[in-house]
């Protein structure tokens, strides 16, 4: 069996829950749950899985319900990991991600595999006895599965200990309390997810989940449900922006806003910070690889005239970053073991360097003269234009500067001979004098062939920019 580690998720989640029974923990699908309630229902799952002898792997179906939150505490109250599937994801997909992850249960779903177990949740109000206590039988909390470069899906193992290395250092620095509402935007198949959970949990809050419409409306659902803690991919606040929902003073109740998952601009961190001018405003950065997060830059000062993107500033107490030929890799506490049965892709993310192990992000990072982090593009994403690289994100850097606060997202389009740079931005502007002004700024090779505006950029299911799409919209039109 395995020790837990300070500030284990579940520990954390047991202690509030002890201090706090009676106070509401979970608002989902028009429900609120006490901690005591949701407690013991996780503690019904548990004691399903140990005693019926699950594997160390259970997968669920991550649709946004009650019994979605309830499984995932059961699970690691059981000492076992969890494997979320998407609910929108085809279930050959699925399939894919059980037999990587081995996983011999699941709960939800019409997923069939030979071998393959159905556990059937207990209802909220069954009588229990207290949950078998028998201890970790792995120290992984989760497999989450992001898209491999090959194709296929690849699912990254993280720990117990990685997480509560989050854990311990968020809840370090950020002063929540039992008072605190969270937002929780993110897929449960996301990462971010976990920061929304536990660190909610740890504190004695409530989670409170919005239904599949909350980026439309999440003005009014900060006001209605009280929200003090946000936290959601830029893009979010981006269609607020559009739905003129992000109005000055609109968000008066946020005390916290963190932002994650896609580079954070000036202007749109402007805009926040007028509709909520009481809140500390928070740039996270980090892949799934190092858990939720492992860089942060707190946003003071007057930044009325600040253009471009937000760095995204330093490591994490205790972790440790070093930059090779401006690849950015990551150490510490919360960097994963590695890919899920695939050992020659771990060897070649998770390096041996002085200092220890180091994952590589394939992200291009500066310490620029101010001493932060400066996230400059992918490695991956590098294209060759006329025979010169040419880094996307750079030129979405240069274009959004000149936005006032709208989005840019430019995409390498191959032909049959040479490849081609296009600009999709969501704001209504003329093309033709925004080329003229790109023309000022970039090397004629890096100046986008067309600059095309969509109402919005397409967003992909964990609510980032789906790059996919805009390249067959580009060979469409």
């Amino acid at each position: 069996m395995v020790e837990r580690p300070p500030y284990d998720p579940i520990t954390l989640f047991r202690s509030a829950a002890s201090r706090w029974p009676e106070r509401v923990a979970l608002s989902c699908s028009g429900t609120t749950f006490t901690y005591r309630q949701l407690d013991r229902w996780s503690d019904a799952i548990a004691n399903k899985l140990i005693v019926e002898g699950h594997g160390t792997r259970i997968a669920f179906v991550a649709e946004k319900r009650p019994e979605s939150y309830a499984a995932i505490l059961g699970i690691l109250k059981s000492g076992r990991a969890y494997v979320p599937l998407g609910p929108d994801t085809p279930p050959a997909r699925w399939e894919e991600m059980i037999m990587k992850a081995e996983v011999r249960s699941v709960i939800g779903g019409s997923v069939t595999r030979d071998g393959l177990r159905h556990v059937d949740v207990p209802m909220v109000d069954d009588e229990i006895a207290t949950v078998l206590d028998l201890g970790l039988r792995t120290d992984e909390a989760y497999v989450l599965f992001t898209s491999g470069s090959t194709g296929g899906p690849k699912g990254v193992s993280v720990s117990r200990a990685n997480v509560a290395a989050y854990l311990g250092h968020s809840l370090a620095t950020y002063a929540f309390s039992e008072n605190d509402r969270f937002t929780q935007f993110f897929a449960l198949t996301f990462d971010l997810s976990v920061h929304d959970l536990f660190l909610c949990w740890a504190s004695g809050a409530c989670l409170c989940v919005p239904d599949a419409h909350a980026a439309l409306r999440a003005s009014a659902f900060v006001r209605e449900h009280g929200i003090s803690v946000w936290f959601s991919v830029p893009s979010v606040v981006t269609v607020m922006q559009r739905m003129r929902s992000l109005t000055n003073n609109a968000l008066p109740s946020l005390r916290y806003a963190f932002f994650c998952g896609e580079a954070l601009s000036w202007p749109l961190v402007q805009a926040f910070r007028e509709a909520a001018p009481g809140s500390r405003i928070m740039n996270l950065y980090g892949p799934t690889e190092a858990t939720i997060a492992i860089t942060a830059y707190e946003v003071f000062g007057d930044v009325s005239s600040m253009l471009g993107i937000v760095p995204i500033g330093v490591p994490f107490t205790g972790s440790s970053v070093r930059i090779e030929d401006e690849e950015l890799l990551l150490g510490g506490p919360q960097v994963a073991s590695g890919y899920v049965n695939d050992g020659a892709l771990t060897d070649h993310a998770f390096v041996q360097r002085s200092g220890g192990r180091w994952y590589r992000t394939g992200d291009r990072v500066r310490i620029h003269d101010d001493g932060l982090l400066h996230f400059h593009g992918r490695m991956d994403e590098q294209v060759k234009v006329l025979g010169h690289r040419v880094e996307p994100a750079e030129v979405d850097a240069v274009i959004t500067s000149l936005l006032n606060g709208g989005s840019s997202a430019t995409v390498p389009v191959t032909g049959p001979t040479s490849t081609r740079l296009v600009t999709f931005i969501d704001v209504a502007m003329e093309a033709e004098p925004l080329l003229e002004r790109c023309r000022a700024k970039l090397p004629a090779y890096m100046v986008p062939e067309r600059i095309i505006a969509l109402p919005a950029l397409p967003l992909n299911p964990h609510g980032k920019v789906d790059r996919k799409q805009l390249i067959s919209i580009a060979n469409d039109v």
